[in-house]
Formats: structure tokens, C-alpha cells, sequence
């Protein structure tokens, strides 16, 4: 049977500890702290995001939730932020898995990214970021000093990954090195790393927990993704878009029947609806 932590009874190294103890210093005097994991499909990068995230959660001597401090998307990244702020928890694991389908997403991710940090910076609240490509992380998060780690994952094996650890300072060489090559792992050949390490796999229960919850979150995305492709929007968006309350669009639904799809317990709407509604009230001064 296969050990679940090394010699130092951790599932990482002893340095990389040290380090995340940093991390939990920096934000108790008021500073910014992220913490970027990066690595190809299948090196763990979620695994070892989330066995930082319990030894930090540790060292303030707090529990660690799967299923709350770990999240996907930008909408449920928010939502977990607010969840650490109400349950006074130090430590989110963000794990973007790789939702950059365009320029255009990305550059939605980067200033999404700035904007927790200037919002919940004095709210002492980790982030660990986990993504495919460090190359893909705005330049804006390392000079305003708030990413003080990267973690690169790479060759996993069944029975541990490997990870390089660099500093802010190297980061910029990485930066640097991203542009002089045509593939992005090569500029990791280009910098040495402050310090090499390898990390266990989670306990099977915790496993389990975090497949199930990534899973299900990863099927949530990609519904969202269909939802938009069709135009199909909740109410809560149609409400935000026209002005009117639910209830004023519940009426106006009842009465005119627009196309409806519903999704679990949810129902969407084409989002002409919006249009719609608007142009009914400028005609007929009311929506009911």
C-alpha cells in the first residue's frame, strides 16, 4: 500500500510549507497573497492546489471545505470568496480549469482577478489559482506584487507529482521567456526555480469529495456555455437587464408564453424576451 505523506508526515515538501506559512504572514499584516499552481491535463495541479489549501487552513488553525473553498468559474469563485468572508475562513482555491476560449474570456479573467484583490485584500483571504499556463496570467497581479508564488506541476506519476517553485522575481524571467519561445513549457528550461519538490495524492475520502465536486462543477460550465451559445438567459438576468422585478416578469411570462427551457429546477428564456419586455412597456406603459 502506498504511503499518503512523506518523511515529514505532510503530502509536500518541507520547504513548500515554510513558504505557504509565508503566504498566511503576508495577509496577516493586511498584504495581498495568490498563489499560482500551473501544469498540463492530468498533473494535479487541483490536487495539490487543494492539499495547500488544508495546510494553510491548518496554520490558522481553521477547517477546510472541499465543496465551499474550492471553485470553478468566475461566477462560482465569487461565491466561495463571499462564503470565506461570512464562515471567516483564510484560504480559496480557484480552479479556472482551463475556461479560456477566447481573447476575450481571458482578458474577462485578468481583470475579474484585480478586481477580487482590490475588493477583498483587507479581508486577509488567500487565493490559489489554479489554470493550464502561467503565460496566461496578466502582468498587472505581479506588479502590483499580489502573485508571490508559482508552482509549476509537470511529469506526475502514479505515485506522486512533481512541482518547481518560483518567486515573484523569477516570474518576470518566465514572462520574459514566454515571448521568446513557440511553446510555453519551453520557457520553464530558461529559469532555474528557487526550489524543486513532489507532493502525495489527497486521502481517498478527500479524493472522492474533490472528483465528485469538480465534476459536477465542469457539467455546470459547460451547461452555462450551451445556455449562452442558444441566447437562453435566467430570469434573474432579464430582470437585471429591464429594470422590472421578478414578479412583474412571472406575469408577463404567464401571459404572452415565451420559449422556456428548463434545467434542473431553473428555467431560461431566449433572451429576445428582454427586447420584448421592454418594448411592451414603451407601448403599453406596463408589463402585467
Amino acid at each position: 500500500m502506498k504511503s499518503l505523506v512523506f518523511g515529514n508526515g505532510l503530502k509536500i515538501d518541507t520547504t513548500l510549507k515554510k513558504n505557504l506559512n509565508g503566504c498566511v504572514l503576508r495577509v496577516d499584516s493586511k498584504k495581498a497573497s495568490l498563489i499560482i499552481i500551473d501544469g498540463g491535463v492530468g498533473e494535479g495541479k487541483t490536487t495539490l492546489g487543494t492539499i495547500c489549501g488544508m495546510e494553510i487552513a491548518k496554520e490558522k488553525g481553521e477547517r477546510f471545505s472541499i465543496l465551499e473553498q474550492v471553485r470553478q468559474g468566475g461566477a462560482d469563485f465569487l461565491k466561495g470568496m463571499d462564503w470565506c468572508v461570512e464562515n471567516n475562513r483564510s484560504v480559496i482555491v480557484y480552479d479556472e480549469a482551463g475556461d479560456f476560449n477566447t481573447r476575450a474570456s481571458l482578458t474577462a479573467f485578468n481583470k475579474n482577478m484585480n478586481r477580487v484583490f482590490e475588493t477583498y485584500r483587507a479581508l486577509r483571504i488567500i487565493v490559489i489559482l489554479c489554470l493550464p499556463s502561467f503565460a496566461d496570467v496578466d502582468s498587472s497581479l505581479m506588479k502590483k506584487k499580489i502573485s508571490r508564488m508559482l508552482i509549476h506541476c509537470y511529469s506526475r506519476t502514479k505515485n506522486r507529482g512533481n512541482y518547481k517553485v518560483y518567486s515573484l522575481w523569477r516570474m518576470w524571467y518566465l514572462k520574459k521567456g514566454f515571448k521568446q519561445v513557440t511553446v510555453p513549457d519551453d520557457a520553464f528550461k530558461m529559469t532555474t526555480p528557487n526550489f524543486f519538490g513532489h507532493f502525495k495524492d489527497l486521502d481517498p475520502e478527500d479524493s472522492k469529495i474533490l472528483e465528485e465536486h469538480s465534476l459536477q462543477a465542469k457539467r455546470q460550465i459547460i451547461t452555462e456555455g450551451s445556455l449562452k451559445d442558444r441566447n437562453m438567459v435566467s430570469l434573474n438576468r432579464i430582470a437585471d437587464e429591464t429594470g422590472f422585478s421578478g414578479v412583474s416578469i412571472l406575469k408577463y411570462i404567464k401571459k404572452f408564453d415565451p420559449v422556456v427551457e428548463k434545467i434542473g429546477v431553473k428555467k431560461y428564456y431566449h433572451k429576445e424576451l428582454i427586447k420584448d419586455i421592454i418594448d411592451h412597456k414603451n407601448n403599453t406603459g406596463k408589463i402585467d
